[in-house]
């Protein structure tokens, strides 16, 4: 039997795909220069500063996660994806600033079971929710000039 589920698609303005697809591939030359005029090793002054700065962030990240879902919050689409995003960062520097050994394993095993799979959590938080207001949108009849509505076939 098949049902028909209709979604709808906000509009971007076209310029936007244009710009962030442009800036992505302008980036490209400047991680190969990175890639090979960066020293293997560098000391930094500010290590401390650099990671309570990143961890406070991603505790403020996941408060306002929090505090946005319990206020049944649209904003929390917004901190959940930021969220996901600064875990994800987390991880990659925790992997590649750690020395060998002990604390390798411990970076790459708190990556795989938690920041990582929280990651996962907070990027389908965020589209769940979206999808979810799309079809509040659509059932509740928002003119089309403002969205555009598609129709999707659900087997």
């Amino acid at each position: 039997m098949r049902s028909v589920l209709k979604i709808v698609r906000l509009r971007v303005p076209k310029w936007v795909a244009v710009v962030y697809c442009c800036l992505a591939v302008c980036l490209l030359p400047w991680i190969f220069y990175l890639s090979v005029t960066l020293p293997v090793h560098h000391l930094s002054g500010n290590w401390d500063v650099s990671w309570v700065g990143l961890d406070g962030g991603l505790a403020l990240l996941l408060l306002l996660t929090g505090i946005l879902a319990y206020l049944k919050s649209d904003w929390v689409v917004i901190a959940s994806t930021a969220t996901g995003s600064f875990l994800i960062v987390d991880a990659w520097f925790d992997i590649t600033s750690a020395r060998k050994g002990t604390e390798f394993r411990e970076a790459v095993f708190l990556a795989i079971v938690v920041e990582i799979p929280l990651a996962i959590i907070s990027y389908v938080l965020a589209h769940e929710i979206v999808l979810n207001n799309l079809k509040l949108a659509v059932n509740n009849n928002i003119p089309k000039k403002e969205l555009s509505v598609e129709e999707v076939v659900i087997l």
